[in-house]
């Protein structure tokens, strides 16, 4: 899932992890993936959305994935890929000791590497996939060379893309957000025990 620029699903039923399992028998993760998620006017989209909206993370985070998933709606996918890449970094930086630190792939590492050896966890695996996504999508580029197949931050968000950005790539950051957001509420949860 990783390599096709997905994280860990925050919430998955039993089925569909037992199929992800299997990833060698299937032909193409992108495909179940979007199968998945499109499948009964996007109804396993919109359950999605709606985990979004009712974490934990910055009422102006919910309020923009909100617009981004408007956007989505009328194929907007440029606008709502473009959006979505601010509503990751400010749910990342909460994460951060230090909030003015904008360094996303050791936010991401830092949690990797602080979970004990050994110790094998929902959370370790959403932290160990979401590494993989970030390294992916901040991974640095040379505008002199060839763009990236897959999303990159740097290119979009300075104007050097000629990407072009589809609905799959828009469900890849809804979901990394998701992911996101279990992690987040799972903190605050133990927070309050």
């Amino acid at each position: 899932m990783v390599s096709e620029g997905w994280t860990l699903p925050a919430e998955l039923p039993i089925a569909v992890i037992y199929a992800l399992e299997q990833t060698t028998k299937l032909d193409n993760v992108n495909d179940f993936m979007e199968s998945f998620y499109s499948t009964n006017d996007y109804k396993n989209m919109k359950d999605m959305i709606i985990g979004i909206q009712e974490s934990k993370i910055k009422p102006g985070l919910i309020k923009l994935t909100t617009e981004c998933w408007q956007a989505f709606l009328e194929k907007s996918y440029a606008m709502c890929a473009t959006a979505l890449l601010s509503v990751i970094e400010g749910i990342l930086c909460e994460f951060c000791d230090d909030k003015t630190d904008v360094r996303m792939m050791m936010v991401c590492q830092k949690h990797v590497d602080n979970f004990p050896d050994g110790e094998s966890t929902i959370l370790k695996h959403v932290w160990i996939s979401y590494n993989q996504f970030i390294r992916s999508l901040y991974q640095k580029s040379d505008f002199t060379g060839t763009e990236p197949d897959n999303i990159n931050r740097h290119w979009l968000l300075h104007g050097r893309s000629d990407f072009e950005i589809n609905e799959i790539q828009c469900m890849r950051l809804f979901n990394a957000i998701h992911s996101l957001c279990m992690v987040v509420n799972t903190e605050h949860e133990n927070s309050c025990t």
